[in-house]
């Protein structure tokens, strides 16, 4: 019996040391230093919706998609042609497939081909979708500890693509407050990604996405449904992107996604998307924001730094707000008497171009690198020599 039980202790042992070691051949990362957060600031409003076309343009869209896939997890039981199909008679325009770490094309057309992918195995969840690529990153930190890790991964997985977004950071273990201060380079983000309505209700108040804008980290909130099931009622067309674009062609989709011209939605089960309400109207004249609303809502709430709610109206189908000069950003969130929720993107103050997107170029602390790398490298030499020992 204690020969066996050596034996298992021995194979557990060993088991461990080989986690360690991947663990730490997939750790090494640079160690950054941090700026200090600052609010939007300038004479200038950035207006998302600059530009909008008419009504009819709004297409509905999902940008997180899962399918089956010959190579690789699958993590749906459905090809791409049947989830498309599933989503095209649901009202929807325009769908990205987004598997882990694997390319997949589009099922009829390659011209509405969003070329995207989800990157990240990690345990943690801290995943990103990359879109406009045609290569995927294969390097993955798989245990993403540190700010500085969370960083260096949105580097490298928006190194081959056009954009990225931040998915789903209230389902990633170890992203905090300090967090969404800290990292950037994501042009979009997940703000409210709970799959169903599980949350009760707190994904829609986009805590983590007002975290950032308060610290001067802008981006635009891009709901999708994470779909892993096409054919469960209760996890398709429950959030999802309504895009300002004249086709669902991927430079279209692209330039829109990226300027910030679509409203994200939160959807209770079973409702059709003719029966939706919509923005008929959205757009800023000077200082003031304006917003139209197909439907009259319970509540629309203008929302400034820290989340907080600055004016709420009842029962309207239209708000406006004239933003004080002492306001970074301005977002509206539009509440439904049957759960519906809306959001726009944020009116934000700069001064320097385009836009107030910034990717920061965060400094490399050399003397914590390469005490870090140091670190993971003698760990790694210290287990390989015991594995090697017969």
């Amino acid at each position: 019996m204690s020969r066996i039980i050596k034996t298992i202790s021995g194979a557990l042992m060993m088991l461990l040391r080989v986690i360690i070691l991947v663990l730490c051949l997939f750790s090494f990362s640079p160690i950054y230093k941090w700026g200090d957060p600052a609010p939007f600031s300038g004479d200038r409003i950035y207006n998302p919706y600059a530009g909008s076309d008419s009504a009819a343009v709004w297409k509905r869209a999902t940008f997180h998609t899962h399918t089956k896939v010959d190579k690789g997890i699958n993590e749906c039981p459905y090809y791409p042609d049947v989830v498309y199909d599933d989503y095209m008679a649901l009202g929807y325009d325009i769908v990205a497939f987004t598997n882990h770490n694997a390319l997949t094309q589009h099922p009829y057309n390659q011209r509405l081909d969003l070329h995207a992918y989800e990157h990240g195995y990690n345990l943690f969840k801290l995943h990103t979708n990359v879109f406009g690529t045609r290569q995927v990153q294969k390097y993955d930190i798989l245990l993403p500890i540190f700010d500085s890790q969370k960083q260096f991964k949105m580097d490298l997985a928006k190194k081959h693509g056009d954009f990225i977004v931040f998915n789903h950071p209230d389902r990633t273990h170890g992203v905090t407050s300090k967090t969404m201060t800290r990292i950037s380079g994501y042009n979009l983000i997940e703000g409210d990604s709970g799959f169903e309505e599980r949350d009760g209700g707190e994904g829609t108040h986009l805590r983590h996405w007002d975290e950032a804008l308060s610290a001067g980290r802008y981006s635009h909130n891009l709901l999708s449904d994470d779909n892993h099931d096409s054919k469960r009622a209760s996890r398709i067309a429950r959030r999802s992107t309504w895009v300002n674009t004249p086709t669902a062609e991927y430079f279209d989709v692209r330039d829109a996604l990226l300027q910030g011209n679509f409203y994200s939605m939160r959807t209770p089960e079973g409702i059709p998307t003719d029966s939706l309400p919509r923005i008929s109207c959205i757009g800023l004249k000077s200082d003031t924001i304006h917003i139209s609303l197909t439907k009259p809502a319970s509540t629309i709430e203008v929302i400034s730094q820290n989340g907080e709610v600055k004016q709420r109206l009842s029962d309207t189908g239209f708000a406006q707000y004239v933003i004080q000069g002492d306001e970074p950003y301005i977002r509206m969130t539009a509440r439904f008497d049957d759960g519906t929720v809306i959001y726009t993107n944020a009116f934000a103050r700069y001064s320097d171009g385009d836009s107030p997107y910034c990717d920061l170029n965060h400094p490399i602390h050399w003397p914590l690198t390469i005490l870090y790398n140091l670190i993971l490298m003698a760990i790694i030499s210290t287990i390989a020599v015991h594995i090697k020992k017969p």
